[in-house]
């Protein structure tokens, strides 16, 4: 039997989906797996969890000093008594930052823990919003037009929101560069909440991407593997209950803030070019093991827009990565399964190369 860490918490703004997406995780994880819960607080700080009977819908997260996890460089996870923790591999369920911008991959790395997922690159490419759009559009692949604004080089202002709509068009999407998934993120109208939407932005990122607003359907895709990766049939996303576009609430609060629709009502034509450019943006910024890829499917003209590269995407109940692999044949326990081994494969590759002269 192996024994599988299951890393969730973290400092981002998407702690409590994280609690969520890793109780999801649990349930599924094959009996073959001895779970090792490790909670992350709000500060950072490690503590290992018991397993809770029956699983909650969201996972409680403990903080003691007899719990208290160490990672050591080179050695893996340290307990409270000073002794190494045996692990065989650990799933990454951490959304934002800390967990997801390759910070956590970069730790787990240095600390010789085989673990699931993009690496280092991947996750932090992934992240960057506007890194991310410059590779894909090195590629060739459609991106939503968009300009970069910086803190403290600019002044939120009505001039400002002008040059903006006479360029990208009204309305526009405000969104900080490096966030999760719909954190800080607005939509602006006129210069008021433009400026309004510019500063919440800000509070999360200095760098911050002002997009077009592309009318028309929201359409994701997941995607699982390392160098040839496989993508799923597409789902899409619905806004409903007031919800003008898919905000933080809409996905993680208010249980009718979107309708799901897996598989997407798409043409075999349609959702098979989806697909392969879901894999060609997967490959394009070194994203591994898993990711889902969101598109905007213009209104009345057909456009496919890629939108952005989520590299650990919900877990919860309700959300569509795990919902478009099963939709491919993967069920939920299968496709953690694909994950573990990747992360075992990936890891038998690194140690295997050479570090020397």
């Amino acid at each position: 039997m192996s024994r599988i860490a299951i890393l969730y918490g973290g400092r981002s703004g998407e702690h409590e989906v994280s609690r969520t997406s890793a109780a999801s995780v649990l349930n599924a994880l094959s009996p073959e797996h001895e779970p090792l819960l490790i909670g992350i607080d709000r500060d950072g700080s490690w503590y290992r969890q018991d397993v809770p009977e029956p699983v909650p819908a969201v996972l409680p997260l403990t903080a003691e000093d007899s719990g208290r996890i160490h990672v050591s460089p080179g050695e893996g996870l340290v307990g409270a008594d000073g002794r190494r923790m045996d692990i065989d591999a650990a799933l990454p369920i951490l959304h934002g930052s800390y967990g997801e911008d390759g910070t956590m991959q970069g730790l787990l790395e240095i600390a010789r823990i085989p673990y699931a997922g993009s690496g280092v690159i991947g996750s932090a490419v992934g992240m960057d919003k506007e890194t991310a759009k410059r590779l894909w559009m090195a590629e060739g692949l459609p991106v939503v037009p968009w300009r970069t604004l910086r803190a403290g080089r600019l002044t939120a202002d009505a001039a400002l929101a002008r040059d903006m709509f006479e360029e990208l068009g009204k309305p526009v999407f405000v969104k900080p560069a490096n966030a999760g998934s719909s954190v800080g993120v607005s939509r602006a109208e006129d210069a008021e909440s433009f400026i309004r939407a510019l500063e919440t932005a800000w509070k999360h990122d200095r760098k911050v991407l002002v997009e077009t607003a592309v009318a028309g359907r929201e359409i994701e895709c997941s995607v699982m593997g390392y160098g040839m990766p496989r993508s799923f049939p597409p789902g899409e996303i619905i806004p409903a209950g007031g919800h003008s576009f898919y905000d933080y609430d809409a996905k993680y609060i208010d249980p009718d803030g979107a309708l799901l629709k897996v598989p997407a009502d798409l043409t075999d034509e349609l959702a098979a070019r989806i697909r392969k450019t879901a894999e060609a943006a997967f490959l394009s910024v070194q994203a591994g093991g898993l990711a889902r890829v969101d598109f905007l499917l213009e209104k009345g003209t057909g456009r496919l827009f890629i939108n952005e590269i989520n590299t650990i995407p919900g877990m919860t109940h309700i959300s569509l990565f795990p919902r478009m692999a099963a939709a491919g044949g993967l069920d939920f326990t299968a496709m953690l399964e694909v994950l573990i081994q990747g992360a075992l494969e990936e890891f038998a590759y690194r140690e295997s190369r050479s570090y020397t002269r």
